[in-house]
């Protein structure tokens, strides 16, 4: 099953917990935020919330004891850079110096759907005043 179908089965049976869903990955790091190992997840975004609901790794099924949220409040700025050809990330930034890196495939026909809802969320962002952080 491609990106857009698991985006758009979820989408029709109202699972989605905000708007403008993308699927994303998250690995381990050291920003304490998310402290598990690679999983693939919905991003959306709410009026308050960044909203992460994990998915299993072969069947792509909600886990929704595993999702996460951040609070827009929370968010200091953010910093988008090209990880590879293929892959973008999306680090966010925390005002307790803590982040997290959100990673995403681009340059395919089944990721346009979540890039584009990725520079919308990141639209949002700015609109909400959070600065982007050049490293």
């Amino acid at each position: 099953m491609n990106r857009k179908q698991i985006i758009l089965e979820y989408r029709t049976s109202g699972c989605i917990k905000g708007h403008r869903p993308a699927i994303v990955y998250m690995k381990k790091n050291i920003g304490k935020i998310y402290l598990e190992g690679q999983a693939d997840f919905i991003l959306s975004i709410g009026k308050e919330h960044l909203y992460f609901q994990k998915l299993t790794l072969f069947l792509k099924k909600l886990q929704p004891s595993h999702d996460l949220k951040i609070a827009i409040l929370d968010i200091a700025s953010y910093n988008l850079r090209t990880y590879n050809l293929v892959t973008n990330c999306l680090t966010l930034y925390t005002m307790d110096r803590r982040f997290l890196e959100i990673y995403y495939n681009t340059k395919t026909a089944d990721t346009y759907a979540s890039e584009q809802n990725i520079l919308k969320i990141i639209e949002l962002l700015k609109e909400q005043g959070k600065m982007e952080v050049k490293i």
